[in-house]
């Protein structure tokens, strides 16, 4: 049981110190800004994708507001979509913004259900995250879609 316990809180203090780290944001901001995805099979054919297939690759469906990222390489770095979400094309200021991880590893797909802004814009990067360094390690693309 002590095993399980140690393991458990070590667990909860990385997955909390990561937040902090990947977001830049306060504690309580950071329930907002970032989240693990959920395993998943990939996006439906309606979402539309930017990043490389081999490193990181990131989708956005408007259907749901769901964000899909796929994790490429099996190295130690993490895919991860930087999102922001803004009220209008010609707003200069962003409304909410966060990441969404694919912390399941090489080959795999996560998801991250949001809610954003109707009529607004996503702005999605896909990058990578090395959380045993403590750094960022690359950027594959970004783009902008609108949401519904």
């Amino acid at each position: 049981m002590i095993r399980i316990r140690t393991t458990m809180t070590a667990g909860a203090a990385f997955v909390g110190a990561l937040a902090l780290a990947l977001s830049g944001a306060s504690p309580a901001a950071a329930a907002d800004a970032f989240q693990l995805g959920t395993r998943t099979s990939g996006p439906s054919s309606a979402a539309s994708c930017v990043g490389d297939i081999d490193k990181a690759r990131v989708c956005f469906d408007p259907n749901g507001d769901k964000i899909y990222v796929y994790d490429g390489d099996a190295d130690s770095a993490s895919a991860v979509a930087d999102w922001q979400n803004w009220k209008h094309w010609n707003d200069n200021s962003v409304y909410r913004s966060g990441q969404c991880v694919n912390s399941e590893g090489a080959g795999t797909w996560v998801v991250c259900n949001k809610d954003f802004y109707e009529e607004g814009l996503v702005l999605l990067t896909a990058r990578t995250y090395d959380r045993s360094a403590g750094k960022w390690t690359g950027s594959y693309g970004y783009e902008s879609f609108y949401t519904s």
